[in-house]
């Protein structure tokens, strides 16, 4: 093993520079581009010298963003890696879907620091026309243009060739610079439910890797592989095109779009070339058996290996590759299984010369017990494929572990697999030493034997060990299915589904767990096969259905929850094809698959069809076409699209005819003929040869909209307060939450009727929140997908808090539910807990959704219909009224508020040294006072001939203004302040029983107390307030709604306040009919630990609660330099302040 890949570099130009290296392939199947081993290094070479030029240093990191994959990208990579800088392979966006897919690329280039992007000419170009079409259609809607991350673009394309000489030299460099600890690249994982993180790549870490496949797969100079999977994928890159460099084989590519429209061109490749070595994941072999035609036939004798590697092998899968490819002379005992990862490079373990060992199983005995032991005569049977046994040679070891005791597991016994190889990566680029440590040298609870003293990657996957070694994986921890004590895999229950129906699609079917009314119960989602939409017979999607349901029953006795059937290519995958069960399982939870499902549709029959007739064309299917390109285009009127224009001059590219093509036939079941793809090609050609050729469906009519509710067509205005928490980026992750006890029986469906009516009525309730390229905007969704009602049965309290944490995490302010409700019972007990976003909640919806649901609750017991009488305006109301408000009305106020800003904050807090905290950063202490406190508060006078009791909240802030001028010894003081936002004499609007975030918050100057008496503070404290014009509403309209960018600037640059006081006032304990009260811990907010927050550095809430004044404290001791005692010092002074109110001013 070499040093480094630059070393063998080196050592291959030497031997052979004229030896053929890479070869790319169009969708017809014609070479595009090719180079030898000296021509890359020349290429490579040029690249190196104009990122030098450009200023990229050694350690930089530069991301390689080229569609479609080519030798650009080969070169690009290769040229970083003589010049030092990190490589950063990453999917291209789709100009198409900027909105879709600029937030990951964002992530990648903010996460691992990247400050140059390498692309080429024509790539560029589409996205600057992109940007500017996205642009001025967002400025039309009023949005902001898209954004793009902050990078210095590069174009490939004009760099050029290094002679072969200094070519030569400087990889002689490089190779004598460049030793095993350096980084060659950044491998970002997929991020199917969380953000991509990068796995460092060192020189040792490739190079041993790449031995151990070519050790193991006997891949060698004279190999020849052909693959198709991506680039920027960890099989395509180091499977691909590093393997071929470091074992001086030949490599035949093309792009996964190429081979999503032609997977016949796989086969092809293979004969025309004498292929050796393919690799892909199984549901890529299922394609390509999908893709075949009766008459094909190819020569596949040249194969050595054939290599299924990202997901578990399944036995059927190479049961019908062998069988649908015996007669074009495919070896069987060429498959391998292997197993890896990104977090070791790529490889594992696994093997070829022989056939994967299968491993049979009882089925109820390894649900049960979690072992795998021989089926008796009869029994249900669980196949597991092998994976090869690990090369202890070449230093990797692999054992199965009970991930909660961290012992190893004996053979044959289900454990988490843990591996140790000198292949896996040091960590995630960017995390902490402890972050990595957890993941990347996990320990064994006992050190005993050698492998008590390893350090082991921990993978997260299920698996057995075999007593000779080998590797069987079962699948992921986090997929597991528990129903009845037993553990389902899914992987055997979908193959179980997928057998089901001959309507169903091989490889496309997910099965995951839900607790329903607190039992764990089978979700199934199945796709179709295309060809069953192609045809004019009715579809027998109950038939279907029908007889998933009765495999689930079959293969683990429980009833399926829900069954959806699904178009072709609806389930989320990976970008090697993987099916994504937790995305999939969220998009299920949220219910945005349930919108996709065509579960009870039919198809047409060939008489339902319009004909094209002389003089016309279907103008149903010239609309689709329309529809679909104005879609893709981001225009927001089909009319805009010419049916009469040239396909690639209407602004689509090859990509997008695909993409046309495709989504026909999914809204149709219709494939467009190969003939229409033609550069001259036009809709209204395009729409003749379907017509001609196919029978495609008409669109259906839309069903009605559901009564009281708001059509989902316009964006809504945002309040002030959502606005404020937007820009802060506050929108998610934060949910506000309240616990009740229950004390008339209440079911889970009467509690999920209750909620929809409740839903119905307030329409903040119903709101989706969506970012497009940077700039948010908010509609209306359906009711049902606006709320989740779940119910559970508790037998110990501990284990309600992760239930409650979950309610938490699975809120979605982009999908929806914004409001789940739990029904929790505990013996006699039934509690009610309520989490709702904060985007549409303040303090006052919680009282008004109490009250409501309480009404809706009765109403239902009463067998009534659930109806209110509306008294106050809906949410959309205020919000438009604010928005007008901010531009007309509320500049009067300007010069209010720009007094108020004058005052600098104490010393010691700069707001522009520190912006912000994590929550994590934040400390908490709280207090009460008691209810005889209170009242005695509550009898607090101000001074003056016609003066009355001063109301709590101001007695509260004075004593907190009078505090904080003394411990800090500051003179006048900024405080920020909320309001309620629902003062009617303000705006003339009932917005009583209004339910959304109305509140708003606004900057008060109080002048210097020292010297005063705690009775004249109080009073210029109330005369402050009172002051206040528009009840503080027109600070946050001028702030975040104005559009004059003086008077936003205005207000922005001023310094922030120190302290923010917010008086939430009195929450009723039991709701109107008695039905709920308020539990002891009963009202909260819940925010992600690892979220940002931009507050100020000192938050105090009061709330009163049975007459007891609740005080919460959070604040930042890092930003105010506090070290511990500082907080029992103002709760101190805070209580003798008011103390010294009740003494000095009741009556």
């Amino acid at each position: 093993m070499t040093a480094s890949l630059l070393t063998t570099m080196a050592d291959r130009l030497d031997a052979a520079p004229r030896a053929p290296l890479y070869t790319f392939l169009d969708r017809h199947g014609k070479e595009i581009d090719a180079a030898d081993r000296q021509e890359i290094v020349r290429r490579a070479a040029g690249i190196a010298d104009f990122l030098q030029a450009a200023g990229v240093a050694p350690g930089d990191r530069v991301l390689l963003i080229f569609p479609p994959d080519g030798l650009e990208f080969v070169a690009s990579f290769f040229g970083c890696m003589l010049l030092g800088a990190i490589a950063v392979p990453v999917a291209s966006p789709d100009p198409r879907h900027l909105d879709r897919e600029l937030p990951k690329l964002r992530h990648i280039a903010e996460d691992s620091g990247a400050r140059v992007a390498l692309t080429h000419a024509k790539y560029r170009a589409l996205t600057t026309l992109a940007s500017v079409r996205d642009g001025v259609a967002d400025r039309w809607r009023g949005r902001e243009t898209s954004r793009w991350p902050e990078l210095v673009w590069l174009l490939s394309n004009r760099v050029k060739r290094a002679d072969p000489e200094a070519a030569a030299a400087r990889l002689a460099r490089a190779a004598a610079r460049f030793g095993p600890d350096d980084v060659v690249y950044l491998q970002y994982t997929s991020g199917s439910t969380s953000a991509p993180r990068g796995v460092v790549v060192r020189h040792r870490n490739l190079t041993h890797n790449l031995e151990l496949i070519a050790r193991n797969t006997r891949v060698d100079s004279k190999s020849v592989l052909v693959g198709w999977v991506p680039l920027f994928h960890d099989m395509g890159l180091a499977g691909g095109i590093l393997n071929a460099m470091y074992a001086g084989a030949r490599c035949i590519a093309f792009s996964s779009m190429t081979f999503l429209a032609a997977p016949r061109l796989w086969l092809e490749a293979i004969d025309r070339y004498r292929g050796t070595h393919i690799a892909g994941p199984n549901s890529g072999y299922d394609y390509v058996l999908r893709g075949l035609h009766d008459g094909d036939s190819f020569d596949l004798s040249s194969l050595r290996a054939t290599l299924q590697g990202g997901e578990p092998m399944l036995a059927v899968t190479m049961d019908r590759f062998e069988a649908g490819l015996s007669r074009m002379g495919f070896d069987p005992a060429s498959f391998g299984n292997v197993y890896g990862m990104a977090e070791a490079v790529l490889f594992v373990c696994g093997g070829v010369g022989r056939k994967p060992t299968l491993l049979r199983g009882d089925r109820a005995l390894l649900d049960r017990d979690g072992v795998i032991v021989a089926p008796a005569p009869g029994a249900p049977a669980v196949t597991l494929v092998g994976s090869g046994v690990p090369d202890a040679q070449w230093g990797v070891s692999v054992i199965a572990v009970d991930p909660v005791t961290r012992r190893p597991r004996p053979p044959y016994a289900v454990g988490e697999l843990w591996i140790s190889s000198p292949s896996v990566s040091s960590g995630y680029w960017g995390r902490t030493e402890e972050e990595n440590a957890a993941v990347f040298a996990a320990r064994l609870a006992t050190g005993d034997g050698p492998d008590g003293r390893r350090r082991f990657l921990r993978t997260g996957d299920l698996g057995v060990i075999g007593d000779d070694g080998e590797v069987f994986l079962c699948g992921r921890l986090k997929d597991l299915i528990i129903v009845g004590g037993r553990n389902i895999h899914p992987q055997d229950l979908e193959a179980a589904v997928v057998a089901a129906d001959p309507i169903l699609r091989p490889g496309n079917a997910v099965a995951f767990g839900v607790r329903v009314d607190g039992v764990e119960r089978v979700v199934v989602v199945a796709e179709l096969r295309k060809k069953v939409l192609r045809n004019s017979e009715p579809i027998p999607l109950d038939r279907a259905a029908s007889a998933i349901r009765a495999a689930v029953a079959s293969y683990c006795g429980v009833q399926c929850h829900e069954v959806l059937l699904m178009r072709p290519d609806s389930i989320p995958k990976t970008t090697s094809g993987k099916l994504r069960r937790t995305q999939c399982k969220h998009q299920w939870t949220v219910g945005s698959l349930r919108s996709s499902a065509m579960a009870g549709q039919r198809r047409p029959t060939r008489e339902t069809l319009p004909r094209a007739g002389p003089g016309g064309q279907p103008e149903y299917v010239l609309r689709l076409l329309q529809t679909e390109v104005a879609e893709m285009l981001q225009l927001t009127d089909p009319n805009d699209v010419s049916v009469d224009r040239p396909l690639l001059d209407v602004g689509l590219d090859s990509l997008g005819l695909i993409d046309l093509a495709q989504r026909v036939e999914d809204r149709t079941g219709t494939r467009i003929p190969p003939a229409s793809f033609g550069n001259d090609s036009t809709l209204r050609a395009m729409a003749i040869s379907v017509v001609r050729h196919f029978e495609p469906a008409p669109p259906e009519e839309p069903a009605p909209a559901e009564p009281g509710q708001v059509p989902d067509t316009d964006d809504v205005s945002f309040s002030a307060a959502q606005r404020r928490a937007l820009e802060l980026g506050q929108w998610d992750g934060w949910t506000r939450t309240v616990m009740l006890d229950v004390h008339r029986r209440l079911t889970s469906d009467r509690l999920r009727r209750a909620a929809s009516a409740l839903v119905a009525r307030h329409d903040a309730l119903r709101l989706r929140f969506r970012r497009d390229d940077g700039r948010f905007v908010q509609r209306y969704g359906d009711i049902e997908g606006s709320f989740a009602v779940e119910s559970v049965t508790l037998d110990r309290p501990d284990a309600l808090p992760p239930l409650l944490s979950e309610q938490h995490r699975r809120i979605s302010v982009e999908h929806g539910p914004l409001m789940r409700l739990l029904l929790i019972e505990t013996g006699s007990r039934q509690r009610l807990f309520i989490a709702v976003n904060h985007l549409v909640m303040d303090g006052v919806t919680v009282r008004i959704l109490l009250d409501d649901l309480d009404q809706f609750c009765r109403l239902d017991e009463q067998g009534e219909a659930l109806r209110l009488a509306r008294t106050s305006a809906r949410f959309q109301v205020f919000s438009d009224w604010m928005n007008d408000f901010a531009h007309r009305g509320a500049t009067a106020d300007l010069k209010f508020w720009r007094t108020q800003l004058a005052v600098p904050p104490p010393a010691t807090y700069d707001p522009l040294a520190n912006p912000g905290v994590r929550m994590e950063d934040l400390a908490t202490a709280r207090h009460s006072l008691p209810p005889d406190e209170t009242r005695a508060l509550r009898n607090v006078r101000m001074i003056g001939p016609d003066a009355g009791r001063a109301p709590l909240a101001t007695t509260l802030l004075t004593a907190l203004v009078r505090t904080a001028q003394r411990q800090w010894n500051c003179g006048r003081l900024v405080v920020e302040l909320s309001g309620s936002g629902r003062q009617a004499a303000v705006h003339g609007l009932d917005l009583s029983r209004t339910v959304g975030d109305l509140h708003c918050t606004f900057p008060l100057a109080f002048e210097d107390s020292r010297s005063q008496g705690p009775a004249e503070t109080l009073t210029a404290v109330g005369e402050r307030l009172a002051g206040v014009p528009s009840a503080g509403l027109s600070f946050e309209g001028l702030k975040y709604l104005n559009d004059d960018p003086h008077v936003r600037r205005s207000i922005r640059q001023a310094p922030a306040p120190t302290i923010w006081f917010n008086f939430q006032g009195e929450m009723p304990t039991r709701s109107r009919s008695g039905l709920f009260t308020l539990s002891a811990a009963a009202v909260g907010d819940v925010r992600d630990p690892g979220a940002g927050v931009r507050q100020p550095p000192l938050y105090v809430e009061c709330t009163v609660v049975g007459g007891t004044t609740r005080i919460v404290w959070e604040y930042s001791p890092r930003q105010l330099w506090w070290t511990g005692a500082e907080i029992d010092q103002w709760m101190t002074r805070f209580r003798n302040e008011l103390h010294h109110l009740v003494r000095q001013t009741s009556r």
